[in-house]
């Protein structure tokens, strides 16, 4: 067991490298898009075209996670979903400066969340589960989600550091919702390996949590 956890950090470290990489493509693609005066709204799918070069590298290397059929039917997945969540938007709702929007503003914001489970599941889970699986390590599926959780985490703040942000509380609910959410919808995406599935609960993760806000605002 000790070296499964020695195993976990070496992955958590891999991964956190593997952000640093799509963070630095991220960058990349929003100074291209800002260029182009005429097709500014790709900016939107910045997280998708930040993430095609690594989701290639891992597809072709220790490739990404399969869709389990078989568990699709299963109840409990969707209730884990639904859960992951509700309990999301009531942490984020505890921020001070909540998120507040509304119609076509709102609509974006829930779309950017659903594109950037491509990042999260689809390039990030994926290389995790690969790359424990490639080194052997016994607790497969619950390291995998953890790690996963606590990189997404460790990418936010040291975003916030580059950005000159303050650890307050705001940044500390970001960091909790985040982590609460990864881990559920983590558990989700680990059992179905679907992405579609995950890409929905962060939609509407994102709907509620700015309709939330908008109200409280008012």
């Amino acid at each position: 067991m000790s070296m499964d956890i020695l195993m976990l950090l070496l992955s958590i470290l891999a991964g956190f490298l593997l952000s640093g990489i799509w963070f630095g493509l991220l960058f990349l693609f929003i100074g291209f898009a800002q260029r182009l005066v005429n097709l500014k709204w790709l900016l939107h799918l910045r997280t998708l075209f930040a993430s095609i070069i690594p989701i290639v590298i891992i597809a072709v290397t220790v490739g990404l996670y399969p869709v389990q059929v078989e568990e699709l039917n299963k109840a409990n997945i969707y209730l884990v979903a639904h859960l992951t969540v509700l309990i999301t938007t009531a942490i984020v709702s505890r921020k001070k400066q909540g998120v507040h929007r509304k119609g076509r503003e709102l609509i974006i914001y829930g779309l950017d969340g659903a594109f950037m489970e491509i990042p999260q599941r689809l390039m990030m889970q994926s290389f995790i589960y690969g790359f424990l699986k490639l080194i052997g390590v016994s607790v497969l599926d619950h390291y995998t989600v953890l790690a996963t959780a606590l990189i997404w985490c460790m990418g936010i703040g040291i975003q916030a550091l580059l950005k000159g942000e303050h650890f307050d509380k705001d940044l500390f609910i970001d960091l909790i919702a985040s982590f609460v959410f990864s881990l559920g919808i983590g558990y989700v995406y680990q059992r179905t390996g679907l992405i579609l599935i995950t890409m929905t609960a962060h939609f509407l993760e994102r709907i509620l949590s700015g309709y939330v806000g908008f109200k409280r605002a008012r």
